[in-house]
């Protein structure tokens, strides 16, 4: 079976366990345990940023996810983490950006946390591999009162993303949650293998339901 095959196999099997993540993720006993029951969350401007790839839906920008400006104005945690120059080649946020990210073998990269309700049903963002070697994996990490939780959601795989592109959405069923509930998430990015590096940009939620 060639490279190809595998990666495209890995990507279908990564994206149902992501679907059975998050479905867990606002499962009863998480969900009750959020302290945060609130009107729905409030939208941040919506844009169409994966419209040249088919995808017409409206996203909204993950606080800090477009990686402009100094560490301490993105507001992400870094470990083993740089802000790079040179953006993802779309320029789908804006023609002025000029950075991403890079998370080297052992780093990772936590957005702020936000806010969650059950209109917010996938995400998607940019990312290329850098440096072969391993993975890229992506977790949420939710709040609730009995401490942070950590909900895997999707795992790209070693040699899958070879140059800038989007990645599939991310999707879930955030349904378990009832109107006015919310969650308080942050996403995490690592790359666990020391050989490996990758670089992602322009991280997206989008907020509308589906269906």
């Amino acid at each position: 079976m060639s490279t190809f095959v595998r990666s495209r196999l890995r990507v279908t099997v990564t994206r149902i366990a992501a679907l059975a993540c998050l479905a867990w993720f606002v499962a009863p006993g998480v969900a009750s345990a959020s302290n945060s029951i609130r009107a729905t969350c409030q939208t941040p401007p919506v844009s169409t940023p994966f419209s040249q790839w088919g995808d017409t839906n409206s996203y909204y920008l993950v606080p800090g996810g477009s990686f402009e400006g100094t560490a301490g104005q993105v507001g992400w945690t870094l470990s083993d983490a740089t802000l790079t120059a040179g953006n993802e080649p779309f320029y789908v946020n804006s023609s002025g950006d000029s950075q991403s990210l890079t998370i080297a073998g052992g780093g990772s990269a936590t957005s702020p946390y936000f806010c969650v309700d059950n209109t917010m049903t996938s995400l998607r963002f940019f990312a290329q591999q850098a440096a072969a070697g391993g993975d890229l994996q992506v977790q949420a990490l939710v709040q609730t009162n009995d401490g942070v939780q950590t909900v895997s959601l999707a795992d790209l795989a070693d040699g899958s993303m070879p140059s800038w592109a989007p990645s599939q959405p991310i999707s879930g069923d955030t349904s378990g949650l009832a109107d006015g509930q919310t969650l308080q998430v942050a996403l995490q990015f690592s790359v666990p293998a020391s050989s490996a590096a990758w670089q992602i940009d322009d991280v997206y939620v989008d907020p509308w339901r589906s269906g």
